[in-house]
């Protein structure tokens, strides 16, 4: 069983900030049924040449880009992990502050071609299975080719139980 804490609390900070720490520390002990846990954490740094694009193909040929995505290898997801484990993912601004996925990001206003202002945000999320982890850009406000697909760091933690 995984649990995507990040989801719980996405609009309220303060309250994820307040609640986070004992939710995990709840997680870890039930899931473990008295059985010592173990964390192990990993850094990735994705080049903004990592991000592959994820399309919807339509009959007439035309396509649509949905989201950015980039896969890495994790060996410490297994299904152990999987089943009563805790994977916790996080986006490394450039601020050095970690920020719990699923993060949005919001941009500064531009003005596009046509002279229309435009304010975007990108939502950074991220997939797991077993040996993998996969961060995602997905657009949230217009479509993907306003994503930055830049230079990110990720923190992955794995919390498993002995």
């Amino acid at each position: 069983m995984i649990i995507n804490v990040g989801i719980i609390f996405k609009h309220n900070h303060k309250t994820m900030k307040k609640l986070l720490l004992p939710l995990i520390a709840m997680v870890v002990l039930l899931s473990g049924c008295g059985e010592k846990a173990h964390v192990l954490t990993r850094y990735y740094n994705v080049h903004s040449d990592q991000w592959d694009t994820a399309i919807t193909t339509f009959d007439d040929g035309t396509y649509q880009t949905n989201y950015y995505y980039s896969e890495w290898e994790n060996i410490d997801i297994t299904p152990d992990v999987i089943d009563g484990g805790v994977v916790l993912v996080y986006y490394i601004d450039n601020d050095n502050r970690d920020n719990l996925l699923p993060f949005t990001i919001n941009h500064d206003a531009y003005y596009d071609d046509n002279g229309n202002l435009r304010d975007y945000q990108e939502r950074i999320e991220y997939d797991i299975e077993r040996g993998k982890v996969t961060f995602k850009i997905c657009p949230t406000d217009f479509g993907a080719a306003d994503i930055n697909k830049d230079a990110m760091r990720f923190k992955v933690c794995v919390i498993r139980n002995y």
